[in-house]
């Protein structure tokens, strides 16, 4: 079953009603600012684990 049209703007709809059209631009500002940080953090976590060197005890634990 996909998600067809109709419900898409059934659930706009209801989110509207619920939190009223003058919050949602404010919403969707916080979650875009949520999102650019959590991608920041990412990044700059995979540049560190690139940057630091293997260790070879790690990668294989004793038995």
């Amino acid at each position: 079953m996909s998600i067809g049209i109709w419900q898409i703007v059934i659930a706009g709809l209801v989110i509207a009603l619920l939190f009223g059209s003058h919050r949602i631009p404010a919403l969707a500002a916080e979650a875009a600012k949520g999102l650019k940080s959590l991608k920041r953090e990412v990044t700059k976590a995979r540049t560190d684990s690139a940057d630091a060197p293997f260790d070879e005890g790690e990668a294989n634990p004793k038995r």
